[in-house]
């Protein structure tokens, strides 16, 4: 009897530990698939995602906007012969100006929620991290994104402004209202934080760190102000736009952590809403500041050179010895991202990375997505 019993227990420790081992290798497999997920972009990541990044908003621009008419002239409501009908919409109703606002901004979200999955990379690819911030960096980038836009505005307003409005005078440029205190905070948050999250986790997370892993850094920053420049598809705004994308990514390289250029752009965007805010509640002509006589302008002038001194001064004594955001361990990560990319090349399995078509040494769907942004800023000036 007790033989019987001795063999039955037997029986059931083997297929306990049966099942033991079916589970771990399920464990083991599941693991793995986790683990191939890399938390690096390649430069095939930055050219696929600012094509992206350029063709969704416009579609689902015209969509929205076809949408919108239709709804309109459901209502009953009457366009004059020859005008516009998006900025009537877009001046007169605000179910069409705040949805139409915010829409470029969700698509880039979309795109950074979507793409990682789809793509096999590990959200921690984009390098944001408040655990290891430090309050001298947040401080110091809430001071780049101020005085970049007071050192560099007037002269750019004040100079090159003019020569731009001689190109197309009459370029619309959607805005909110912006004459009380509400009006300030929805101003704050639509323009000035969603699209400093959204734009960084694209150009400084994904495209950035594609160019990175290429190109030498001043290459990459160069490419990554270029890119986000030629992005706003407005002649008007190319100059400013490409000089605060080339300190972004600056700041991106030293820190390693995307947390400091979104507060950059963040406080950035804060100061252009602050000023324009006290612009209109005093009653003042923004044209008129910015129409200078030649000590005007050669006042600007000095002030954009304070300002480059103040930025290298930053650089050259403080984000130059600034500590990189250290890599974390975890299933996702291998040592390395370097090590990670050599051991899933070696891999001829393995179809993770698949390297883009090169044209020299740029990748063919980098420079159709800057072809593509040059023909919409050319599109825009003609109509």
């Amino acid at each position: 009897m007790k033989k019987n019993i001795n063999l039955t227990n037997l029986k059931e420790i083997d297929k306990q530990a049966s099942k033991n081992n079916t589970q771990n290798q399920s464990n083991e497999n599941s693991k793995l698939q986790v683990f191939k997920r890399r938390n690096f972009y390649t430069l095939k990541d930055s050219g696929i995602v600012y094509i992206l990044a350029l063709i969704f908003p416009l579609v689902l621009g015209l969509f929205f906007a076809y949408i919108s008419v239709f709804i309109a002239t459901s209502m009953g409501i009457e366009f004059a012969e020859g005008t516009n009908i998006i900025y009537e919409l877009f001046d007169n109703y605000l179910w069409f100006s705040i949805p139409y606002m915010l829409l470029t901004q969700i698509v880039f979200l979309s795109i950074w929620l979507i793409y990682h999955p789809s793509a096999k990379i590990s959200y921690s690819a984009s390098k944001i991290s408040f655990k290891h911030a430090n309050y001298k960096t947040i401080l110091i980038s809430i001071l780049i994104g101020i005085i970049c836009v007071l050192g560099f505005i007037w002269l750019i307003e004040g100079c090159f402004g003019r020569l731009f409005s001689m190109i197309k005078p009459d370029y619309y440029s959607p805005e909110l209202p912006l004459y009380n205190v509400g009006w300030l905070f929805l101003n704050l948050l639509i323009l000035g934080i969603i699209p400093a999250i959204c734009e960084e986790l694209l150009f400084r997370g994904i495209i950035f760190g594609g160019l990175r892993k290429n190109y030498p850094a001043w290459i990459s920053v160069l490419l990554t102000g270029l890119l986000f420049a030629l992005m706003h598809q407005n002649i008007l705004q190319f100059i400013y736009p490409f000089i605060l994308g080339c300190v972004l990514s600056i700041v991106m390289e030293k820190t390693g952590n995307l947390l400091y250029p979104i507060l950059i752009h963040a406080f950035n965007n804060f100061t252009t809403i602050i000023i324009s805010y006290i612009f209109i509640t005093c009653k003042v002509d923004a044209k008129s500041v910015f129409n200078v006589q030649w000590w005007g302008i050669l006042l600007a002038i000095v002030l954009a050179i304070v300002t480059c001194l103040i930025l290298w001064l930053i650089y050259r004594f403080y984000l130059s010895r600034h500590k990189k955001l250290g890599e974390e361990d975890s299933l996702i990560t291998i040592k390395t991202n370097e090590n990670n990319l050599k051991a899933i090349e070696k891999d001829k399995n393995s179809n993770t990375i698949s390297q883009p078509i090169m044209v020299g040494k740029i990748s063919l769907n980098l420079i159709i997505g800057i072809l593509l942004a040059i023909i919409m800023i050319v599109i825009n000036l003609i109509g």
